[in-house]
């Protein structure tokens, strides 16, 4: 249904942790984690052409999913989250550092929210994955719009920053 859904739209769906069903299901791709298969294997699996993305949680592991052929790496958790319980979580100089030394997109995510989400644009994130914050919102569009505005009033200002 999801794929029905985005096929011909911008949109893309991404199956979690499960490649097996990414596959059937003919999504845009999987996200695996650190105890998932490794990036070969979830590619083997899901084809060449599809999106793989890999949670990393320090910068050994960012580095080792960009170089296996990772296509995005997700960064965190950064927050508490009400999606998943963690015990521990990643801190702006992490995401500092994998803005600095990573050349593949990253995604900050866990318990993101507009009022947390100045202190990882300050520290150079500019790309975010969110659920409850979206989920919970009064008006889910809305709060899909403003956490857009926010992203690209910070991907605008430093553009311009830069000489």
């Amino acid at each position: 249904m999801l794929t029905s859904l985005t096929r011909h739209t911008t949109a893309r769906w991404i199956m979690n942790d499960r490649s097996d069903l990414a596959a059937l299901c003919e999504a845009d791709g999987v996200h695996v984690g650190q105890d998932d298969i490794d990036v070969a294997s979830a590619r083997r699996i899901v084809g060449a052409d599809k999106l793989v993305g890999v949670s990393t949680h320090d910068l050994e592991q960012a580095k080792a999913a960009s170089m296996n052929g990772a296509n995005y790496i997700g960064v965190g958790p950064v927050f508490a989250s009400q999606t998943k319980s963690f015990d521990q979580f990643v801190d702006n100089q992490f995401i500092a550092n994998v803005v600095s030394h990573i050349s593949i997109p990253a995604f900050a995510i866990g318990g993101i929210c507009e009022a947390n989400l100045s202190s990882l644009l300050e520290a150079g994130i500019t790309r975010i994955a969110v659920s409850n914050s979206v989920v919970e919102a009064e008006d889910p569009g809305r709060e899909v719009v403003r956490l857009k505005q926010l992203l690209f009033h910070e991907a605008l200002t430093e553009a311009n920053e830069r000489p």
